[in-house]
């Protein structure tokens, strides 16, 4: 049965705050977005734009896939080219070890419906010979892509306009009261609602704090770096069997290379500060996998913020002990995996059910430790 249609607030302006909000407003709810800084400026736009499911763990597989689904159509839902490409990408291993991590998590991944294919180094120098020739094992998967974090982020902002949504940046929380309705006092003033959406990502931890729940939330500083444009080479995303790497080419000819190789930062100074070290292996790492990266010259690097649980999956539906509040943040990829856990999560909103168990990212599977 359809409830009411209803006011939600939702704190936060990343992509699971954003696309909660959309899905929302879609279905008819009116819909207040509060963002202490700017929207879109945190982990959602600065991260390098994979779409990976390969590098996801297994019971994220099913939700990512969905995902892809959303992604497809996102563009003409949002009205703009969001540089959306599935590409097909490469898992790879250099030592024994990693085959050996690789073909478990390929075995692992093909169990939960991911199609899969095993490539030894004669298949990786046939299909790919831009990847290095010290690379001993490969997995292919024809979903894994990207998209433009800065094309995704005014897209969605546009959208969310053009529904009637109401979003308040530079926005301090000061005290929220969650009873029969919702009542936050904020920097802009005090906002009531029927329903509130936590997914304020690294923050997300604090935010619960005021209403008496404790939500462990671990902070990455996660590093990203960007080259001049080169001749379109690298057809495919790569990625690596100890989750150190993720390279692409995108739509202008520039590389992204990421991996979360980690900088220097806390939430309380605000400090997102490379450390240069870091970035050293990462892009070493990198030209090792790819060669031909020693010919381009890497303009830019920066630092970002993400907010990881302890299991590294999201926080997503009701918060512990609060019938009308609700989570969506913490997971890692979530730029990849947001558009199904926001559908999921709006759809449990509006209609009390899901198409797709939340049940795995219950907020308060950690009550107990």
């Amino acid at each position: 049965m359809t409830l009411p249609l209803s006011h939600v607030v939702v704190i936060g302006g990343g992509i699971m705050g954003m696309l909660t909000a959309l899905n929302l407003a879609d279905r008819g709810c009116k819909v207040t977005i509060l963002e202490k800084g700017r929207v879109w400026s945190e982990a959602s736009g600065v991260n390098a734009g994979s779409l990976g499911v390969q590098n996801k763990l297994l019971p994220l597989v099913p939700y990512t896939l969905a995902a892809f689904e959303i992604w497809r159509r996102l563009g003409e839902r949002l009205h703009c080219d969001i540089d959306f490409h599935q590409t097909g990408g490469y898992k790879i291993a250099t030592t024994v070890e990693e085959v050996e991590r690789l073909r478990k998590g390929a075995e692992g991944q093909s169990r939960a419906g991911l199609d899969l294919r095993w490539l030894e180094p004669a298949d990786l120098r046939r299909e790919a010979p831009w990847l290095s020739d010290t690379i001993l094992a490969g997995t292919y998967c024809a979903q894994d892509g990207f998209a433009s974090p800065l094309r995704v982020g005014p897209a969605v902002r546009a959208a969310l306009a053009a529904a009637g949504a109401v979003i308040h940046e530079h926005c301090l929380i000061r005290s929220i009261e969650a009873g029969k309705g919702i009542r936050v006092e904020t920097s802009a003033g005090v906002i009531g609602a029927d329903q509130l959406v936590i997914a304020a990502g690294a923050w997300t931890g604090q935010v619960a704090a005021m209403l008496g729940v404790t939500l462990p939330v671990a902070l990455d500083v996660n590093m990203v770096s960007v080259t001049e444009p080169g001749p379109f080479t690298i057809g495919k995303m790569v990625s690596h069997a100890r989750g150190i790497l993720t390279l692409k080419q995108v739509s202008n000819g520039s590389c992204l290379i990421g991996g979360g190789w980690q900088g220097v930062g806390t939430l309380e100074d605000s400090r997102k500060e490379l450390e240069f070290d870091q970035i050293i292996h990462n892009l070493s790492l990198a030209l090792r996998i790819v060669p031909g990266l020693g010919a381009l010259h890497v303009v830019r690097s920066w630092a970002g913020y993400e907010g990881v649980s302890p299991d590294s999956l999201p926080y997503a539906g009701r918060l512990p002990g609060h019938g009308h509040v609700y989570v969506a943040a913490c997971s890692r990829g979530g730029f990849t995996v947001g558009p199904s856990i926001t559908s999921l999560l709006a759809e449990l909103i509006v209609e009390g059910r899901t198409g797709m168990p939340l049940d795995p990212f219950n907020p308060g599977r950690f009550a107990n430790e």
